[in-house]
């Protein structure tokens, strides 16, 4: 069963697993990835070994090549694409794609101190994480194996995988923090109240004085604590969660850019537009194109 939001992004309701498998990984080739706009319930893990054009990530769009492999956590929407050239027959794809459910391992495990570097991996997850280096290397030899592999052998080549992965420095974040779909946990209850508040009022005029009052704080020590718990200061922070919002309006919906720019609070368009481009490296209507082509 699927919704669809807006015409654009399809959600997945039913599992991509049968009723007797705990990891489904399958090897997908043909003329194309078999994928639309969509988010799912599922982790997924897909390292494409050839063909495609272009994978689309949260607000991320990014060129495919040969060896790309990527982690993405639940309900995070993506799509692969594989749009030829002009005047060019499109080239066959090939890809290994992995799912499994984050409560795979249940839910205590999440409190045991020994499990952390996996929790943390989930949470990073969100985002979506490219993976590289050597550890690339590696997770893609379990996957060759786990392709093959069937019942518990396949779970357990799983299992080392993740492990591979929660150890690994060589993973990077694809959508932007803003795009999340949910507000990040935060070190600090008082952070995470603010941020909370400031996703529930991006069309308003959010002032750092206001915030720090809501805590209890100076303006000082707040921004201070705000920094050290967001790695952002508060118009930095603001203005990733608005464009990410743009982001989203400019996928899932037909609202004019001028119609997105009052919904993501921005006074001035051409303040917008510059923010945009700093971001995503070209205006919004061109991201909107290249998103629909």
């Amino acid at each position: 069963m699927i919704d669809v939001i807006d015409m654009k992004l399809i959600a997945e309701k039913s599992s991509l697993l049968s009723a007797s498998d705990l990891v489904a990984c399958n090897l997908v080739r043909g003329m194309d990835f078999g994928d639309v706009w969509h988010c799912h319930p599922a982790c997924e893990i897909t390292l494409v070994r050839r063909g495609g054009s272009e994978r689309w990530v949260g607000d991320t769009l990014e060129p495919l090549a040969p060896g790309d492999l990527v982690f993405l956590g639940p309900e995070l929407p993506h799509d692969y694409r594989n749009t030829p050239l002009p005047n060019q027959r499109p080239k066959p794809v090939e890809a290994i794609v992995t799912h499994f459910m984050p409560h795979l391992l249940g839910e205590e495990w999440r409190t045991l101190a020994v499990m952390e570097p996996l929790r943390r991996l989930f949470e990073r997850a969100r985002r979506g994480l490219r993976i590289g280096g050597r550890t690339r290397d590696h997770a893609e030899a379990i996957l060759l194996k786990m392709v093959r592999a069937q019942g518990l052998r396949r779970l357990i080549l799983l299992l080392e995988l993740l492990d591979l992965l929660s150890r690994s420095k060589q993973l990077t974040a694809i959508s932007s923090e803003g795009f999340l779909l949910k507000p990040r946990t935060s070190s600090s209850d008082r952070i995470g109240a603010v941020c909370v508040y400031i996703e529930q009022n991006l069309t308003s005029t959010i002032r750092v004085t206001d915030l720090a009052r809501m805590v209890g704080l100076s303006e000082s020590a707040f921004s201070r604590l705000f920094k050290r718990c967001t790695n952002s200061t508060v118009p930095q922070y603001i203005n990733r969660l608005r464009i990410a919002h743009a982001c989203r309006l400019l996928a899932e919906t037909d609202l004019t850019i001028a119609e997105i720019i009052r919904q993501c609070g921005y006074q001035s368009p051409a303040h917008f537009q510059r923010q945009f481009q700093k971001i995503h490296r070209r205006p919004p209507q061109t991201y909107r194109r290249a998103l629909r082509e």
